[in-house]
């Protein structure tokens, strides 16, 4: 079953938490397709005068997605 026949129940940008939601999803035989997106985090600074100075950053998000069904039940599990 393909990303479009689930919901999106989270989007976490900690790696640690990615792992702790995984942990829950696998121990309540809840099945979900995590989709990854890396986003560039510009340097404040006007980039175009001074350069980058290697400070941009990348973040990764993490958005999980469960089918329909079970949405209600995952989004119960990770408030606790």
């Amino acid at each position: 079953m393909g990303i479009f026949h689930r919901t999106k129940v989270i989007t976490v940008d900690d790696y640690a938490k990615k792992e702790r939601i995984q942990e829950i999803f696998a121990q309540h035989h809840i099945e979900y397709k995590m989709k990854v997106k890396e986003i560039l985090q510009k340097n404040p600074i006007d980039t175009a005068v001074i350069g980058t100075l290697g400070m941009n950053k990348m973040k990764i998000s993490y958005s999980f997605y469960v089918e329909k069904e079970n949405a209600d039940a995952a989004k119960e599990l990770l408030k606790g």
